[in-house]
């Protein structure tokens, strides 16, 4: 049996090494197929969570149950993720990136078919499923593709829609939903995901990694299915059910125990199961998956919570506030045009990240001690700064990830680290959306004071540069 493995890895091998000459030749391109379906699954997010209030309408619900069709959604992008780097290993990580849109499309074209609430919930997860691999793959890919010398170009042109998404998705999913349906918010992918898919098929090699074996069956359930039940139970958290209500109880405790048992099995067993706890050794690593996890707290912040400020404290419509939000938008793209080559030479990932971690904090402060509302010079610089900020901050992460890292561990590296960003993003999410309920919904007529809540923010920034301080200053290691 091991001898018919070998000989078919010895098979695929081949090909694998004749596609490679015409993707050294075209990087950017790869970059920009990649960076493209990523932004097309983080823009559908955002549209969404602009389309909530026409589903309640539509389908004559309540607010609880229309968020059901995010829940589901993020649980089911979460049960899967841990298998992602088995699956990159066994298929290709470019064979399971077709095959992750492919799902993502059926799921956008049955949302925008959904005849029910019911249906769109259970269309929304098979969404999830297909988008939830699309994160970490694409950096898998481009490791593969860029290797050492050009991977921080590349990889800050896959931040790139991380950070402009959220800006430009309020904008134009108001003016979609506004102008034609709530279905546009799931069909205006179609033609998109089409052409990632053919673009995708054309330029994309498929590379396959060392035979992995069958996948843990039983790591992937507990590990899935803990991170599921946690984020539920967070989820329930956000939506102001109380801390000791069953609703959040019983998943936290159920998910926090399915880890526990996910850890004790992974500690014993003789193999790394869907998520390799020996990366955390790496101090390189360590520091960039924490980082991973603490940004979720601060710069969720800056994403979600500047919005809301302008909507709620400035009284400005969704496409009010996504206009003004371009300003952050145009810093991040200055940012990025400038940060994947300072990163490719200069190599100071440390410097990089707690400037731009200092650039993030300078605008949250600015936020915290305005006065006003009113757009003004002041608070439009402070977007712009903030812009420039996430993209310093976020897109050396990327790299040094893998900075000590054996190339056969990207795989897993990546995994692990999408699972914190997961994990991260359900904490942050919850915590901010607390604070919004003490400081300013809690408040008479609900216009409360949103300057603790940056103040807040502004501490989750200042965690965030402790482990970053850990990060290498000097040159990667050549792989």
């Amino acid at each position: 049996m091991s001898e018919e493995i070998s000989t078919t890895s010895a098979k695929e091998e081949a090909p694998a090494e004749a596609a490679a000459p015409p993707v050294e030749r075209s990087p950017v391109v790869v970059a920009l197929v990649l960076a493209l379906g990523a932004f097309v699954a983080l823009l559908d997010t955002t549209i969404v969570g602009v389309a909530m209030h026409s589903f309640t309408e539509y389908f004559d619900a309540g607010l609880a149950d229309a968020q059901w069709a995010s829940t589901a959604y993020l649980l089911a992008m979460s049960s899967v993720i841990p298998a992602t780097g088995w699956a990159a290993q066994r298929f290709g990580a470019v064979a399971t990136w077709t095959a992750s849109l492919s799902v993502f499309l059926l799921g956008s074209v049955l949302c925008g078919a959904a005849w029910s609430l019911g249906s769109l919930i259970a269309f929304r997860a098979v969404q999830g499923f297909g988008a939830s691999m699309l994160f970490p793959l694409m950096r898998i890919i481009v490791v593969e593709v860029a290797g050492r010398a050009q991977m921080g170009r590349m990889m800050t042109m896959m931040a790139a829609p991380l950070l402009v998404a959220p800006v430009l998705g309020p904008v134009l999913g108001g003016t979609v939903i506004q102008e034609f349906s709530w279905r546009w918010a799931f069909l205006l992918n179609v033609p998109i995901i089409v052409a990632v898919i053919v673009l995708s098929v054309r330029y994309l090699p498929n590379t396959k990694g060392q035979a992995p074996g069958r996948l843990d069956l039983a790591g992937l359930l507990t590990m899935g299915g803990g991170l599921a039940a946690v984020i539920l139970g967070f989820s329930n958290l956000a939506k102001g059910t109380s801390l000791t209500s069953t609703p959040v109880l019983l998943p936290v405790v159920a998910g926090v125990v399915l880890l526990a048992v996910h850890g004790v099995r992974a500690a014993r067993a003789q193999t790394p199961g869907v998520v390799d706890f020996s990366l955390f050794r790496d101090r390189m690593f360590t520091a960039s998956t924490s980082i991973t996890l603490l940004n979720n707290f601060g710069l969720y912040g800056v994403v979600v919570l500047v919005p809301l400020f302008f909507q709620q404290a400035g009284g400005k419509g969704p496409l009010g506030a996504g206009a003004i939000m371009v300003a952050q938008g145009v810093g991040t793209a200055a940012a990025v045009l400038l940060v994947g080559r300072v990163i490719d030479t200069k190599s100071n990932p440390r410097a990089l990240v707690l400037f731009g971690l200092l650039l993030v904090a300078a605008g949250i402060t600015t936020f915290a001690m305005a006065d006003t509302a009113e757009v003004n010079a002041l608070l439009l610089a402070a977007l712009f700064a903030q812009g420039i900020g996430l993209a310093l901050a976020s897109a050396p992460i990327m790299v040094t990830l893998y900075h000590s890292l054996p190339a056969t561990s990207v795989p897993t590296a990546t995994t692990a680290n999408a699972v914190s960003q997961q994990l991260g993003g359900a904490v942050g999410t919850t915590v901010v959306a607390l604070l919004l309920q003490h400081y300013v919904y809690s408040a008479d007529g609900g216009g409360g004071d949103f300057g603790p809540v940056f103040w807040w923010a502004l501490v989750f920034v200042a965690v965030t540069a402790i482990p970053a301080l850990f990060l290498p200053s000097g040159a990667s290691k050549q792989a």
